[in-house]
């Protein structure tokens, strides 16, 4: 089965979008070519059929695979094995993508010490994974407590920054107040607070255009 999916993701690949994947992402894994609607289709559809779990047993450095594997968890919102998964991220473009839609204690504790983690790809999961799934969505105090927690990230890598930065626009877009807080505070670097502004600047002048 494995080795048939391999040539489903070279049959089902380009030249051109293998050299685009290439020059975006950083990632340790071999790159063919396929685009992401390709394989969250893919994954909807091994989903459907249940033939998923040799994949998900089965660890192959191909960064299609490694993808496939994230979308299947996500799509399953299988918090045990997103818990194994997280540590072979090595890409915003994964980080960014896979994570679980559904919101539930045992994954809001699983972000908490993704956020502690002192791998950047595994820290920056854990606060985009905040922001997607549960920032606005939930109570004022949990974002607080989430915002303190971003506080105490003492590892400053470039992909932490941008994902903090991120989560700042954001934050601005469902509360300002909190935001601009967050842009006065000790504990957000110059850098971050640099890009944060620029997301915001970025967003406001897109919503404009789009009238």
């Amino acid at each position: 089965m494995i080795d048939k999916l391999i040539e489903d993701f070279k049959k089902n690949s380009t030249i051109e979008r293998a050299t685009f994947q290439k020059r975006l992402c950083k990632t340790r894994y071999e790159i063919i070519g396929c685009a992401n609607p390709y394989l969250r289709g893919l994954a909807k559809s091994l989903i459907k059929s249940g033939d998923y779990t040799k994949i998900l047993d089965t660890d192959i450095d191909i960064y299609e695979y490694v993808l496939l594997k994230g979308y299947i968890i996500s799509y399953k919102n299988d918090l045990d094995a997103m818990k194994k998964f997280v540590y072979k991220m090595d890409d915003w473009s994964i980080t960014d993508t896979c994570h679980l839609s559904k919101r539930f204690d045992e994954h809001l504790k699983a972000i908490y010490e993704w956020t502690k983690s002192k791998e950047e790809y595994v820290t920056r999961f854990g606060v985009i994974s905040y922001m997607c799934v549960y920032l606005g969505k939930v109570s004022d105090e949990l974002d607080d407590d989430f915002i303190e927690r971003i506080y105490k990230i003492d590892h400053h890598e470039y992909y932490v920054d941008m994902a903090i930065a991120w989560f700042i626009q954001k934050l601005y877009a469902i509360n300002s107040d909190k935001a601009s807080k967050m842009l006065d505070s000790k504990f957000i670097n110059d850098f971050t607070k640099k890009k944060a502004i620029q997301k915001i600047k970025d967003s406001q002048r897109e919503r404009k255009t789009r009238g």
